[in-house]
Order: C-alpha cells, then structure tokens, then sequence
C-alpha cells in the first residue's frame, strides 16, 4: 500500500502522510486553528512523544507543507481472548476552518485523510479497533460518515453521595495502599485477571507508569488492594475536581471483597478530604459495575455527551462481540 497519497482538487493540491516528529509545531498551530484554544505543550509530548506505545496520525497538507487535518491516536497494547492486539485510542482528530470544504469529488479532504488513516493502520497487523468517546455531535456524524458504533452497550455514568456508600466496616487481613510509582504487582494482576476482560487494554505497569504517574497535568491517587499472602486483586485510581472524585480507572478479579475493602480506604480518605460525590464511566454489563450498584451508585443520564464509540478493522473481529465484551474506563481516554 501507499504510504503517502496526492490529492488533487479545485483549490490546489494536498499531500497526505504519516505524522514526523518535526511536524509538532505546525500541527500545535492547527490544533489551536481548530479548537480555538491554546494546548499545553506539555500534554502534547506525553500523548504523542513520549508515550511508550508509539503513535498512528494522519495528517493532510496543503501546497505550503501547512497540516490543514489530522486523524489518529495512540496504539494500545490489547487482549483478545488472550490474543495479542492494539486498540488505537482516537484522539485530537481536527481539520482547520479555512479548508473544512475543500473536496475533491463528493469526499472532503478530512474524510479523505482518515480513510487513507485505516488503508495504513487499520488491520490485526496494526490496530484492531478504533475506538474514541466523542460526545453526540462527533458521534453521530462519526457514525454517518466514518463507520462509528456504540460500544460497551452505550457505557453506564454512575454516580453516589460519598455519605450513602453502603460499604460497612469489613474485616480483612489485606492491606490496601496509596501507590506513587507502579510496580510488577500491576502485571501479575493483569495476567491473573485478563480471562475476565477478553477485550480490553493491558492495563498492566507500563500502562499505569505512563497514564497516571507521568501525567504532565493531572494529579492521581493510585489505591491497591493486596490479600493477606500479598497478591495485588484490585486498583483504582481516583482525581479530585470541584467537590467530584472521578474513578478514572479501575481494575480487579471478580472478587467483590477486595473490591469493598478498596472502597473503605477511599470513602473514608474522600470524606476527610470534604469531596461530597464520586464518579465513574463503565461499560453497563460488568462484574464491577454490578458490584458499584451493589454498593449504593446509582446509574444517572450521561452529563457530558460522552459516547463510547468503536469501529472494528478485521473480519473475524465481530463489532456485537466488541460491543458486549469490551471493557474501558476513562484511563482509555484522555478526558480526564
């Protein structure tokens, strides 16, 4: 296949390729052209240059070698029924105002720019899936014009006054602990617990180094929970905004004492902190989200448009066994 790709139209002649390195300060320019905003520098570099998966980006350029769309993301390592795969995470996807009507035929260049984006990247010998959590404009023209589809059955929002956690004491010989670095303990819980999430990123300690400990911005608590004989069986990794802990991420067996005892240690820490509410974004048909419910959440309308979203990119990859099996929080993202 063609890496790079020559567009010809009315309004001049465009040149599609795979993101460089040296491209960074352009497309920072057509970012703040797109969103209309400033982005921090920093944030970029985390998400696209140091991040330890590599990186899938398109980017369409006009006749002065300006980027004027980007489409891509980060390749995640994946599971598959204990198969090898990347998941690429959709993200900072734009187009500048000044050409979101150029065409060339019926196609305009940003829908030109992704399809050539899934000709590169799209397959088991790249990324499996495509999957985002655009809110409902982004979605249903994703759906109309990009093959988008719901995922995790549309995702669950839970929500819980921290006061109402149905969580009394429980005794346990474990130990649960406020992590400020990942250790090996976060693979041993992945390679345990993987059977239980047959699609899903590894959320093993490479994942957790990079997404939570080396944030440029954001500031996480990292809770554990460990049995008595030492063996990690639950995480969860909460932020704090505006009276609201968000459970970013959160992984465990299906073993819904651990995962109570979790939540003692950080409902009692909430409290003293003075955050009033937690929430968190699941998918709908989960062992966790069962537990949660169990727990006193309470399932709300989504209050951000987030919709979970995937397009699948290999015949025998069949999208209803996505939606039903896959299993993302908002550490999949870069939301929060």
């Amino acid at each position: 296949m063609e890496m790079d790709k020559t567009i010809v139209t009315g309004q001049g002649t465009f040149y599609i390729r795979s993101y460089q390195d040296k491209d960074e300060d352009k497309v920072i320019q057509l970012w703040e052209a797109a969103f209309k905003s400033k982005i921090d520098r920093k944030t970029w570099k985390w998400k696209f240059h140091d991040n330890p998966f590599g990186k899938q980006m398109m980017l369409c350029f006009n006749d002065e070698g300006f980027p004027i769309a980007m489409f891509g993301g980060i390749p995640f390592p994946a599971n598959w029924n204990s198969m090898d795969i990347k998941m690429t995470q959709l993200i900072d996807n734009m187009s500048h105002p000044n050409y979101r009507q150029a065409t060339s035929g019926r196609k305009g260049l940003f829908i030109q720019n992704v399809e050539h984006f899934t000709d590169v990247y799209g397959g088991l010998h790249a990324s499996v899936l495509l999957y985002g959590f655009p809110g409902k404009k982004h979605f249903r023209l994703g759906k109309l014009f990009l093959q988008y589809s719901e995922v995790g059955n549309g995702g669950a929002y839970l929500v819980v006054k921290i006061k109402k956690l149905k969580i009394s004491y429980l005794p346990t010989f474990g130990t649960v602990d406020n992590l400020t670095a990942a250790t090996d303990d976060f693979d041993k819980l992945w390679e345990a617990a993987k059977p239980h999430y047959p699609f899903s990123i590894k959320r093993n300690s490479q994942f957790i180094q990079w997404r939570f400990f080396e944030h440029p911005v954001h500031k996480y608590k990292v809770y554990t929970y460990k049995n008595m004989r030492g063996k990690m069986l639950a995480y969860a990794v909460i932020s704090y905004k505006d009276n609201i802990a968000t459970i970013v991420d959160m992984f465990a067996m299906p073993h819904k004492t651990a995962i109570k005892a979790l939540f003692q240690k950080i409902k009692n820490e909430l409290l003293s902190a003075g955050i009033s509410t937690m929430q968190v974004w699941l998918p709908k048909k989960h062992f966790i989200t069962n537990y949660l419910v169990q727990f006193g959440f309470e399932e709300k309308d989504e209050p951000l448009g987030i919709t979970p979203t995937g397009r699948s990119f290999d015949k025998t990859l069949n999208i209803d066994f996505a939606i039903n099996n896959i299993y993302y929080t908002m550490g999949d993202g870069d939301l929060f």
